[in-house]
């Protein structure tokens, strides 16, 4: 029985598309995963840095000096943070000038400076 090339050729050549494609498919399902998994730990330490936010705020918000000296403290580290972006620097701004007019301008029951 003679050896039909062309037949042998398309066999082999349908064998390494076949291989070829699962190999480019293995890859981009990898990098799909990698990706989520980027995505995942990012917004773990947002959520990490948010935590710490209300943590430092509520010492920042504290009637002990200390208390609201280490507060202010934390939320200049939490400003200089990598996570910190746009959205939580104007958030600590606005924040640091509430606090800070608290502490600054004391007003008494009524409002009006002391």
């Amino acid at each position: 029985m003679p050896v039909n090339w062309w037949q042998l050729g398309l066999t082999a050549l349908i064998g390494l598309l076949t291989v070829a494609g699962a190999y480019i498919g293995s890859r981009l399902g990898a990098k799909a995963n990698d990706r989520a998994t980027e995505q995942r730990e990012l917004a773990a330490r947002r959520e990490e840095w948010w935590r710490r936010f209300t943590w430092a705020a509520g010492l920042a918000m504290d009637d002990s000096a200390t208390k609201r000296t280490l507060g202010l403290s934390l939320m200049m580290k939490l400003a200089r943070s990598e996570l910190a972006q746009q959205d939580e620097c104007q958030l600590l701004d606005v924040f640091h000038q509430r606090v800070l007019g608290e502490i600054l301008n004391p007003t008494d029951q009524t409002g009006q400076n002391s």
